[in-house]
């Protein structure tokens, strides 16, 4: 099944104009489908179009000599014109060693080709792509699937929290279904909880261990595998790099590193504190979450149903902040987000706070849905609104 993805919104607005889009996220997400699905469209509409996959040696083989004259033979092949927009998807760019002086001689030889990208790591476009394309391109994010993707609903504005009396049943189901799941494409497609963990076995096996093994020449596989599994147990506890390294037999600043990759590859992301230098506060930890539950939970072999589980709290709060975290990229990045403690061990879960406004909100999440924000947070921050969200309302932050 295809599902309607908020990243194709996005990357329509780019169509007229000139620059590059380079759509990134982990592999399996759906960033081919996306891909096929566009160059589809636009066959139909009478553009001339071509796909290659650089995962391919025979695609590769093609751009390996990769001249303005020998590029020019290559396009007069796919009968890409002068004069007339035609469109090149590229997947998979990663596996292509000189991408960049290849997207660069394409954008500077050929201004009437419209050059879509794919990448399953954040590295390449941080290191290569942002200095050779500066002002050339745009970055557009994909991650799992939301609910709102899942039932074919586009959300208009993605930061009220609004409540959907008629669907909250179906809705609070679904995200039950991924807590333990998780929301790959893949696998919300299968029906049965056997097929389900077999596919996630497969997408944590060939496709991110894969890459991150195959790119980054990893010596020690099996310390990253073991940094997974405690990062697993460890969700939504403040993170102590040092106690992590003592654990794996290996040194903090290897530690930092593989956890560095491993967000780089769309496997985790870092929540940070909110810092005011409050001399009480805790501003030099962080904690980790994953994008996808149902990689979490494959790492650590865990598919209880959700309301069984002894880390269902901790699961929940994965969710909403992932959910959140998703929303946040998807609309250009207008909060920021972080959690708060002070050393008396009162801590809020969430805090956004607008990059154009001071505006604040705090989020409590509790299984139950039943707590209160600390009064030592409202007292010193007096946040313009709060939430505590639980179990039967958190699908609204994962629309």
């Amino acid at each position: 099944m295809i599902y309607p993805r908020i990243t194709e919104q996005i990357i329509e607005k780019y169509l007229p104009g000139k620059e590059i889009i380079i759509l990134y996220g982990p592999r399996r997400a759906g960033k081919t489908t996306l891909l096929k699905h566009l160059e589809e469209k636009l066959t139909h509409q009478g553009h001339k179009t071509a796909y290659f996959s650089l995962d391919d040696p025979g695609a590769q083989a093609v751009f390996s000599e990769f001249s303005a004259d020998k590029l020019h033979v290559v396009f007069s092949g796919l009968g890409f014109g002068t004069g007339a927009r035609s469109y090149l998807f590229l997947d998979e760019i990663i596996s292509f060693s000189s991408i960049d002086r290849l997207l660069k001689i394409i954008s500077d030889h050929f201004p009437d080709i419209k050059i879509f990208a794919t990448s399953s790591s954040s590295i390449l476009l941080a290191d290569t792509l942002t200095e050779s394309l500066a002002g050339r391109k745009y970055f557009v994010e994909m991650l799992p699937l939301t609910l709102a993707e899942i039932n074919g609903r586009m959300i208009e504005n993605y930061f009220d929290f609004s409540d959907f009396p008629l669907e909250k049943e179906t809705f609070c189901a679904q995200l039950a279904d991924i807590a333990v799941f998780g929301s790959y494409p893949e696998v919300v497609n299968l029906k049965s909880h056997e097929e389900k963990r077999g596919k996630l076995r497969d997408i944590i096996d060939s496709a991110l261990f894969k890459d991150i093994f195959l790119y980054e020449g990893i010596k020690h596989p099996q310390l990253l595998t073991k940094l997974l599994s405690l990062l697993s147990y460890q969700t939504g506890s403040l993170v102590n790099l040092n106690e992590l390294s003592v654990t794996l037999g290996t040194s903090r600043h290897l530690v930092e590193e593989y956890l560095g990759l491993l967000e780089k590859f769309f496997v985790v992301f870092r929540l940070r504190p909110f810092e005011h230098n409050l001399r009480s506060e805790i501003t030099f930890k962080f904690k980790v979450y994953f994008w996808d539950t149902g990689i979490r939970n494959a790492i650590i072999s865990r598919f209880e149903h959700w309301d069984l589980r002894e880390d269902k709290g901790a699961i929940l709060e994965n969710l909403v902040i992932a959910g959140l975290q998703k929303r946040n990229l998807y609309s250009s990045r207008p909060y920021q987000t972080y959690f708060w403690r002070n050393y008396d061990g009162f801590e809020v879960d969430l805090i956004t706070q607008g990059v154009e406004h001071p505006e604040i909100l705090a989020v409590e999440i509790k299984y139950s849905g039943k707590g209160k924000i600390s009064h030592a947070f409202l007292n010193a921050y007096k946040p313009k609104k709060t939430m505590v969200v639980g179990r039967n309302d958190a699908y609204k932050f994962f629309l």
